[in-house]
Parts: structure tokens; C-alpha cells; sequence
């Protein structure tokens, strides 16, 4: 598998993982979703919020559209408004991904961070970070949503590999 294949099966988990979590965030209260349970960012809520605003953000670094700061998560705050957010992030990302040659992935990408630092990196490695970054923050709320007894279905990338497989038969 070369790099943009990595790439590519990278971000079909990290839609797949995120619908995942959100199928079992739907079937909490509002109280619940805001419920402070200790994670990262205190709540299913933060955590998803949070999440998406790092999609967003990369997105718009990677494709240089000039976003150049997290949204407050205070922005976001119905389910509803989370799960359409998540869509809109995930067919951009869907779009940017599809459009990449092999050739993209070592690219060097200039970027601001949110605390005004200047970087330059490969492509390659800021996709992964975005996708391991979810990674950490989906665990956290897996163990939210647990705790208030909406346990998400196992999101390990070896299930999420299965499933394609399954899909090829």
C-alpha cells in the first residue's frame, strides 16, 4: 500500500470512527452531552466539538482557505449542529483527499498555529496527525458515552478493516 492509499484508508476510518461515536452520542440528553465526565475537553460534547473544530482548522491549512483558529466550542452546542458539522467536515475532507496524487502526500504545507508558531511540514504526516488526533479524543468520549451507558461499537481500525473487507466479497 503506498502512501496516498494509507492516506485515503486513513480518512474512510476516521469518518467511519466519528459516525460511530456520534450513532451513540444521539441517544443522549442535552444534560448528558454536556455532562462533565473528566474528558479532555470535560464532556461528549467539548470532546466532539473539539474534534471537528481540528478537521476544520487542518482543512483549511492544508488547502490554505486562511481559518487560522479553533472554534470556540461554546459555538456548537445542539447535537443536531454537531452531526451536521461532522457531514460538512467529512465530504470537504472526502473532496481534498480525492484530490491528491501520490506526489501530494510529501508536499511541505506552511502553517500558523493557534498560538501564532510558524511550521512547515510534510503533507503526509499532518493527515495522520489529524486522524491519530481523533483517535485519542474518540477513546475519551467512547469512555463518556460508556460511562452514561451509551457505549459506542468497537471503533479499532482492524474492525473498521473487516468491515471493507466484508464490502469486497
Amino acid at each position: 500500500m503506498g502512501a496516498l492509499e494509507q492516506i485515503q484508508a486513513l480518512y474512510e476510518y476516521n469518518e467511519w470512527a466519528n459516525d460511530h461515536v456520534l450513532e451513540a452520542a444521539s441517544g443522549l440528553s442535552k444534560e448528558e452531552l454536556g455532562r462533565k465526565l473528566g474528558a479532555s475537553f470535560e464532556s461528549v460534547q467539548g470532546n466532539l466539538t473539539h474534534t471537528l473544530g481540528a478537521q476544520v482548522v487542518w482543512l483549511a491549512r492544508w488547502t490554505g482557505s486562511g481559518l487560522a483558529k479553533m472554534p470556540e466550542l461554546d459555538e456548537v452546542r445542539v447535537l443536531d449542529a454537531i452531526i451536521e458539522g461532522y457531514a460538512s467536515s467529512h465530504e470537504d475532507l472526502r473532496r481534498f483527499v480525492g484530490s491528491l496524487g501520490e506526489g501530494d502526500i510529501a508536499r511541505a504545507i506552511s502553517y500558523v498555529d493557534t498560538r501564532g508558531n510558524a511550521y512547515e511540514r510534510p503533507l503526509g504526516p499532518l493527515m495522520t496527525h489529524v486522524v491519530n488526533h481523533g483517535t485519542h479524543h474518540r477513546a475519551e468520549t467512547a469512555m463518556a458515552l460508556t460511562a452514561l451507558g451509551k457505549p459506542p461499537r468497537q471503533l479499532d481500525y482492524l474492525y473498521f478493516e473487516l468491515e471493507r473487507a466484508q464490502g469486497d466479497d
